[in-house]
């Protein structure tokens, strides 16, 4: 396992083995438990370098298209003023005028960073200038993206860049995968990115990138235990250090000499 290995990997309409989705080396998979009414569509894998360091607490709600990841860490996440990091993954099902997971259910209003990701199979003319959204997308569609706005969340996109491809020439290629954050972590968003192209499957993996400080790894430090002391030795021999003029004692800096040197010259 590489290091570049996503942290967090959020799946979509799961393959299911006696109602377990498939098993990760290095992840530990989150999942709503299946009953004789309720099957998981969604999952969350976490990579055990994360696990080490935050809590997890994870949230199914008794449904099988809604989960939600709350990530903790006592010292901050993003910086010392965000302790908590929240995740929703969310699969909703069509039906003819509704979807199963609403917009109340994804968009709330809290100080934290959210990060809210799903197919919710619904339009939106940004996502693909080329389409033309008709009166049942609209009326689907509007109210999540209306209540989002309301909350002050924004939408991961680029317009022009599809993320469903289907299998069959009946429909054109099209953006159902949302991702909004609010505005709590914006500020901490690098890219989102397509990066894979679907292989066997008719929508392609997603890619977004966090600047997280906590996630960063710890920066290259002098390697001083196989250091070529002998060839070092040579260099400082070389250094040469000047001592003041005894003649010149230091002069303490007053207000008048701080008030000379921060003249501009222009």
């Amino acid at each position: 396992m590489v290091e570049s290995s996503p942290h967090i990997v959020a799946l979509l309409d799961i393959p299911l083995w006696n109602n377990i989705p498939p098993v990760f080396h290095n992840y530990k998979c989150f999942f709503p438990l299946s009953t004789d009414v309720v099957k998981p569509r969604v999952a969350v894998y976490i990579h055990e370098r994360l696990l080490n360091v935050v809590s997890i607490l994870s949230l199914f709600f008794d449904r099988g298209d809604l989960m939600v990841v709350n990530f903790h860490w006592s010292e901050g996440l993003f910086d010392t003023s965000y302790t908590l990091f929240r995740l929703y993954n969310a699969y909703s099902i069509a039906d003819s005028y509704c979807r199963s997971v609403s917009p109340l259910d994804l968009f709330t209003q809290h100080d934290f960073p959210i990060l809210v990701l799903g197919d919710l199979n619904i339009c939106d003319p940004s996502w693909d200038p080329t389409h033309y959204l008709s009166d049942y997308e609209h009326f689907i569609s509007v109210p999540y993206f209306d209540i989002a706005s309301d909350l002050s969340f924004s939408l991961f996109k680029i317009p022009g860049l599809y993320t469903w491809f289907p299998l069959t020439t009946i429909y054109c290629p099209a953006g159902l995968d949302i991702s909004y954050a609010n505005n709590a972590l914006i500020p901490y968003f690098a890219s989102w990115n397509p990066s894979l192209l679907p292989i066997g499957w008719d929508q392609s993996v997603l890619s977004i990138d966090l600047s997280i400080p906590l996630l960063k790894p710890a920066p290259k430090g002098l390697n001083w235990k196989n250091r070529d002391w002998d060839h070092t030795t040579l260099l400082l021999a070389d250094l040469t250090w000047t001592n003041p003029h005894p003649s010149q004692p230091h002069t303490p800096l007053t207000s008048s000499s701080m008030t000379a040197s921060s003249k501009s010259p222009f």
